[in-house]
């Protein structure tokens, strides 16, 4: 069991998210920087679709009232085990009355606390995440706040030799997409400033969907569409001129020209940059999309090599 001392910043019970449920208008959610889920739980030998903690930039305290191991991934918060450091993307030992602290993050946005066996929240319409907006999912559908407790799963004690670390992929900012059902319909010079021009992500920017500022792509606004499905990564032009991607909690359906459909393999990266940060979108062809998901499975298959006997 965990007491959530001080909150103090968006966070909530996410996993990977739930499938199936477009039709009732629900939609995928789970966390925004998955790969960052996935390797906190492998650090501690956990599924990789356990529940953990999603930290949007703030601090945070928690106080442990049981023994397990932690892991910090994603954003780079300074985090402390009372007094010892626990390091970006390492698993640590937590002691009963020990407090973990959080404050930052220096990089990226969205950090991801993992905890042996899991957090125990029911699982409704598939996943255990939180759908804000839904109110339903993770720790009562909600935000959690300062001084909630959280279940821990039960689990086997760790036979754990000495902490474990991995590094990090760098965020070089370059968003691999494939072409979207209505890019055809924008003009030549639209389609090379979408492919080859410097794009900011602007201060409109959550679990929905990013807002990027860069030169207006004009040609699309009056196309006229009927409504369409719609999913995470999928890069939508209003009529403004500016993209929008979705991201985790993205809606269902939508009416906006779908320019491009960022990977799954760099999602994370739009969801860990912050506003002002530099973003450009480099085409790729589906034997590409492959090899980028190959790459990700190098990663873990690497992370399980180096984490044997640990």
């Amino acid at each position: 069991m965990m007491r959530l001392d001080r909150v103090n910043g968006l966070a909530s019970i996410q996993d990977l998210g739930r499938q199936g449920q477009g039709h009732l208008g629900i939609p995928s959610g789970g966390a925004m920087d998955s790969f960052s889920l996935i390797l906190a739980n492998r650090l501690l030998g956990n599924e990789d679709n356990a529940p953990a903690i999603e930290l949007a930039s703030g601090s945070y305290e928690f106080t442990f009232k049981t023994p397990s191991w932690v892991a910090l991934c994603g954003a780079s918060f300074e985090a402390k085990i009372d007094d010892r450091p626990l390091w970006h993307s390492w698993r640590g030992r937590v002691n009963p009355g020990e407090r973990l602290t959080l404050k930052g993050p220096r990089q990226g946005v969205w950090g991801y606390l993992a905890i042996l066996g899991g957090i125990e929240v029911p699982e409704v319409l598939g996943g255990h995440g939180t759908f804000l907006a839904g109110r339903f999912g993770g720790h009562q559908g909600r935000q959690l706040a300062s001084g909630d407790t959280l279940s821990l799963n039960p689990h086997t004690e760790a036979n754990f030799s000495r902490p474990v670390g991995a590094v990090h992929r760098a965020n070089d900012g370059i968003l691999r997409a494939l072409p979207g059902p209505e890019m055809s319909q924008f003009s030549d010079q639209d389609r090379k400033a979408f492919w080859h021009g410097h794009w900011t992500v602007s201060p409109q920017n959550d679990r929905m969907g990013a807002r990027l500022t860069g030169e207006s792509l004009d040609s699309g606004k009056h196309l006229s569409l009927r409504s369409h499905a719609v999913l995470p990564g999928v890069v939508q032009v209003p009529p403004g001129g500016q993209p929008i991607v979705l991201q985790a909690d993205a809606q269902t359906s939508g009416g906006y020209p779908r320019m491009a459909m960022v990977i799954e393999a760099d999602r994370w990266k739009l969801a860990q940059a912050r506003a002002g940060q530099a973003i450009r979108f480099q085409h790729v062809s589906p034997n590409q999309v492959e090899d980028a998901n190959l790459e990700w499975q190098h990663y873990f298959y690497r992370l399980a090599r180096a984490m044997d006997g640990s």
